[in-house]
């Protein structure tokens, strides 16, 4: 089978003039485009308190989309499992198998974002491990009857799901890992793999290779089967390169609301640096009235598919071209970010044009 390209609903809330309503009903309009161009599927961002990712329920929007659609997958993520009673999680997550049955599948992660955690009350040195236990109760919850936990952060007496997913053995676990040490313990987890490098956007040649050879090797060791890999981009297509970048400082505005939510000021300018494990830093002071301040770094579009791995802005055949590089390393899974405070029409015909002329190269 074939590379199978996907769209995000990333909640990007460039303008907060724009009343928010109208940032929902963008996502909307963007998950039934990808069902009715034939996209695989989409990914649905989550996260709160903030205008970069200004969703507060992937699973709740996922209900949505499930309802609009009849055969597009479905991926609330990333999901920060530490915020969250997996029971709870679980139970959602059966309701929603149940509401689009093999559809759906669930990316999750220990989190990034130190805003988020401080203000739900999970401290950074428990974060990793509070994470492990949920992703544990999940998996167990998912298959078994009358489980029970004394853990660290959960204890409960013997409880069974009901009901329990459709699907099985349980819907798609995807986790969301974007460091070598932590591609290599998803693999060793013998689960689904959602990664970018550390710092997304403007990521230079060979970080992505070096990310997916870290798991690569891992199953290697390990003997388990792998499981899929999901590579998320930043994309827009044009008749030419510089109809392309019509919407590059779009890309750079983005790029720099990221980099306040998890970095902050600085650069990472070593790959060593930008395949770490990341923690998730101070607090700082960079949200006001739910607007963050973004970073102010600055890129040249000149030769930027050159340059950079990510962003693909670029026109079809290049595309293509970039596209079936991903495949030849084993990419699963190519998930377009396109929504990154361009109009909403723009961003449904770029999505037409991928559909017209991306796609059908990598149709089984």
């Amino acid at each position: 089978m074939g590379m199978k390209i996907w769209v995000t609903t990333p909640f990007f809330w460039a303008d907060m003039t724009q009343p928010w309503s109208e940032v929902l009903d963008d996502m909307i309009r963007i998950v039934d485009a990808a069902e009715r161009l034939g996209f695989e599927g989409i990914t649905i961002n989550e996260n709160q308190f903030q205008n970069y990712v200004c969703n507060p329920s992937a699973m709740m929007f996922s209900t949505v989309a499930a309802m609009r659609t009849k055969r597009l997958r479905i991926v609330p993520g990333v999901v920060v499992l530490p915020a969250y009673n997996p029971l709870l999680v679980a139970s959602e997550m059966s309701l929603l198998d149940h509401l689009a049955p093999g559809r759906v599948g669930i990316g999750v992660a220990r989190g990034g974002s130190r805003l988020q955690l401080d203000r739900l009350g999970v401290k950074p040195e428990e974060q990793r491990a509070k994470y492990e236990e949920g992703l544990e109760i999940l998996r167990r919850l998912f298959t078994e009857d009358d489980v029970s936990y004394d853990g660290e952060f959960w204890s409960f007496p013997p409880t069974t799901l009901v009901p329990k997913p459709v699907t099985k053995p349980h819907p798609d676990i995807w986790v969301a890992s974007q460091s070598n040490d932590g591609v290599r313990r998803v693999a060793q987890q013998g689960l689904n793999l959602i990664t970018a490098p550390n710092y997304g956007n403007f990521e230079p040649y060979g970080d992505l290779e070096e990310l997916l050879e870290s798991y690569n090797d891992e199953i290697a060791q390990t003997g388990k089967p792998r499981g899929e890999v999901m590579v998320l981009r930043h994309t827009w297509l044009g008749r030419t390169e510089e109809e392309a970048l019509e919407y590059f400082d779009d890309v750079l505005n983005e790029y720099n609301h990221y980099m306040a939510l998890v970095k902050g000021p600085g650069t990472v300018d070593t790959r060593e640096g930008r395949l770490a494990t990341r923690d998730v830093g101070e607090s700082r002071d960079y949200v006001h009235g739910g607007k963050m301040r973004p970073e102010q770094h600055s890129f040249s579009k000149d030769n930027l598919l050159e340059k950079y791995a990510d962003p693909v802005l670029t026109t079809p055949d290049r595309m293509i071209e970039r596209f079936k590089s991903y495949e030849k390393l084993g990419v699963d899974h190519l998930a377009c970010l396109i929504a990154v405070g361009q109009p909403i029409d723009a961003i449904i015909e770029n999505m037409e044009m991928m559909a017209a002329e991306v796609l059908p190269a990598f149709a089984d």
